[in-house]
């Protein structure tokens, strides 16, 4: 019953809270109704945080590991389900058994969000993959002037100017609010 009232929770805001495309506000989307109810069930994961970690220690390279390790990690410890097979395509889920893209981006995010990286450099990204035409989720993280690309298909962290040749952004978190989302990359 309550699972059931946060999904029309979810729908309600989706549908009244903004139009579907606006101009105003940076290109300002609805964000996709699976990160609403991901909102009500992990509301921790869906605020603005604060960089907390500690600067003078972790060089670019500490930091490009932890990224390494933790795609990685997340890649093999979740194993993959097609969206029909799986429990609901629209729950997004940290840590599952077995999962689809959403459930790894936002394992991904939320191991990171806990590592102490800013909310503002983790960005879930809905594409559209170039050679299957199929919507997908990633997390694309902001490093320094970089913006790297963490996806359950890559074994590796790519930078997102060389993954532009595998998807096409849709829509992705704005860096100054998680619970709005943009179309503009330039915002990214």
């Amino acid at each position: 019953m309550i699972r059931h009232a946060a999904r029309m929770l979810a729908i309600m805001y989706c549908v009244c809270s903004q139009p579907a495309y606006s101009n105003y506000e940076s290109q300002a989307v609805t964000p996709p109704l699976s990160f609403s109810q991901f909102c009500i069930q992990y509301p921790e994961d869906c605020r603005r945080q604060d960089d907390r970690r500690i600067q003078d220690f972790r060089s670019s390279i500490q930091r490009w590991r932890e990224l390494a390790q933790i795609n990685s990690t997340v890649n093999f410890g979740i194993a993959p389900k097609d969206p029909p097979a799986s429990r609901r395509d629209a729950e997004w889920q940290i840590f599952p058994d077995e999962g689809n893209c959403g459930d790894y981006a936002v394992t991904k995010r939320h191991l990171l969000l806990r590592s102490g990286w800013p909310s503002s450099a983790l960005l879930l990204a809905e594409v559209v993959v170039r050679a299957t035409g199929e919507h997908h989720l990633v997390l694309l993280v902001r490093e320094g002037r970089a913006v790297l690309v963490l996806d359950n298909l890559s074994p590796v962290v790519t930078p997102l100017v060389d993954a532009l040749d595998r998807f096409t952004i849709l829509r992705a978190e704005s860096g100054a609010d998680p619970q709005r989302w943009t179309r503009e990359v330039a915002t990214f």
